[in-house]
């Protein structure tokens, strides 16, 4: 199979989508035209398509573009023409997509002709006339080495450009051998949750490029990196590494969002990474095994599900959602939040701070200099075993009494002196099982 190289600069074509009006139309029905999740509805005020439609475009036009950005705004909208039969609505900006759809809606239910929209009586997205093109449109074939696309296979590359790749990112039935995105690219994938051409509202495209690479390799080499990268890998399996990462393009979200739903994907971030994992609400992942290390920052969702893990190095990880494995802890800090819960904690070193009221199951032992910290969060926690320390700088501690009955087995030479239980307690002595 072949590589093929990101290289962009293909000539921007603007979308224009049309809507065929026909059979019976009464004065008082109505064209509901929806663009993400702005609705607009227009009466015809007259039975005559042709007529009703010189009225219509002009009426599309006239929104205010501050009100109904996704539909008239000057970057991410459309302009409305017509004819006898046909609504056309054309891109304002060539290069950038749009989709909106038209409702007819009949005033009597009862009436014996019912108007129709590209032949049917409810919500159609009309029909492309002029595909939209450009260079941030993954599948305009210009912007590929070769003029081709990439297909199953083929290794994909990433690298020396700042061109992004924003638009047509359902590419989900590709499923190349690799792709590798380098430091030296610092273009975006995919796009905002918010849409920011002009004024701002809720993205309704595709806002993740879904592709299906066996793997996908993240920084490698010089260069400041992409601070957006949004990939979906769908059902395909994949092996996920991340080198390192530019530097978060929104603050509070991480440089590379990642999701998908085989159950044999692994995760591995290392260097200076910032990364989420099924990120946002509503999202999900699977990953058989996460492997969090160096410098990296990992943020995974509460759509996680997520079987063995493992933290090392100055790592930061952040869960809300369960481990149904064992987490493994050698340094680092880990963070567990909401009600996500542990099947089983092995700490080596590094900090675990569980703020989660989760059970914590299996049994949990504490070696090395770990520490694991109840004392940031709230609500009663469960503890379903003895906790075991081994050695002498391993330390739990719990001065609010988040534990409901906290039991600890002091092995080799930890002493009780490594436990901060709270004030008014009873210690009981009986031999670790």
């Amino acid at each position: 199979m072949a590589d093929r190289r990101w290289e962009s600069g293909a000539a921007a074509v603007a979308q224009v989508n049309t809507y065929v009006f026909a059979n019976t139309w009464e004065a008082d029905d109505v064209v509901r035209l929806i663009a993400g999740n702005k609705k607009k509805d227009f009466t015809t005020g007259s039975a005559t398509i042709a007529t009703f439609l010189a009225t219509l475009d002009p009426a599309i036009d006239a929104l205010d573009d501050a009100d109904y950005p996704e539909i008239t705004g000057d970057e991410s909208g459309v302009t409305a023409t017509s004819n006898a039969t046909t609504l056309t609505l054309t891109a304002n900006e060539p290069g950038v997509p749009f989709t909106i759809s038209l409702t007819p809606l009949e005033s009597d239910l009862t009436a014996s002709g019912a108007g129709t929209i590209e032949g049917g009586t409810t919500a159609t997205t009309g029909t492309v006339a002029t595909a939209n093109a450009g260079p941030n449109v993954f599948g305009t074939v210009y912007n590929w080495s070769g003029d081709t696309v990439p297909v199953d296979g083929d290794t994909v590359y990433l690298e020396n450009t700042d061109a992004s790749i924003l638009y047509d990112l359902d590419q989900s039935a590709i499923e190349p051998a690799a792709l590798y995105v380098f430091m030296s690219y610092t273009g975006f994938v995919g796009l905002p949750k918010l849409n920011q051409l002009g004024t701002e509202y809720p993205e309704y495209r595709a806002d993740y490029l879904t592709i299906g690479p066996a793997i996908l390799d993240v920084g490698r080499g010089e260069g400041t990196g992409s601070g957006r990268l949004k990939f979906d890998s769908g059902t395909d399996t994949c092996a996920v590494t991340v080198h390192n990462t530019g530097s978060p393009e929104e603050p509070g979200i991480p440089a590379l969002l990642w999701k998908g739903t085989h159950a044999s994907n692994t995760f591995t971030a290392r260097g200076n990474a910032s990364c989420g994992i099924a990120f946002f609400g509503g999202e999900s992942a699977t990953v058989a095994t996460l492997s969090v290390g160096g410098s990296a920052e990992v943020v995974c969702g509460i759509g996680c599900t997520l079987t063995t893990v493992n933290v090392d190095g100055q790592a930061r990880l952040t869960l809300n959602s369960n481990v149904g494995g064992t987490l493994t802890q050698r340094g680092g800090e880990v963070t567990v939040n909401g009600s996500a819960t542990a099947a089983q904690l092995t700490l080596r070193g590094g900090r675990l701070v569980y703020n989660s009221t989760g059970t914590i199951s299996g049994n949990t032992v504490l070696s090395g200099d770990a520490v694991l910290d109840f004392s940031q969060g709230v609500g009663a926690v469960t503890v379903s075993n003895p906790i075991e320390l081994y050695g002498p700088n391993c330390r739990i501690i719990d001065p609010n009494k988040r534990v409901v009955s906290l039991v600890v087995d002091f092995n080799e030479s930890a002493g009780q002196d490594q436990v901060e239980w709270g004030s008014h307690v009873r210690l009981t002595r009986a031999t670790p099982a």
